[in-house]
Formats: structure tokens, sequence, C-alpha cells
């Protein structure tokens, strides 16, 4: 088992459940932070920043409810 998985098992369900929350928490400060913003879209963007822009836009859309 690794060290991780070893550490989980050991939590209390306090514990586990902060664990949960912190790492939610995470998850969505990562995804804003990489998130594109409407000024970094200009017309003379490289090809290949123009297509992460594009992966970029159509992964938030997706994610809306």
């Amino acid at each position: 088992m690794s060290k991780f998985k070893t550490l989980v098992r050991e939590l209390d369900a306090e514990a586990l459940e902060q664990l949960g929350r912190q790492v939610a928490a995470e998850m969505e400060h990562r995804r804003l932070t990489t998130a594109i913003k409407i000024e970094d879209i200009h017309p003379r963007m490289a090809p290949e920043d123009k297509a992460r822009a594009m992966e970029e836009i159509a992964r938030v859309l997706k994610e809306r409810p």
C-alpha cells in the first residue's frame, strides 16, 4: 500500500472530511489560476497559443452546468 493510502486510512472521519474540503478548494484554486482570461487573447497570438486558448475555452464551457 502506498504511503498516501496508509495516511488516508489512518485519518478519523473529521480529518478525512477536512482533507476532502481542502482538496476540493485546492482543485478549484488551480482551475481558476490556469483559466484563460479575455485579456490573454489578442490578434498577434502564436498559433499554438490560439489553439491552447480555444481548448481552455472549450474546457470551461463543458464544465458549466
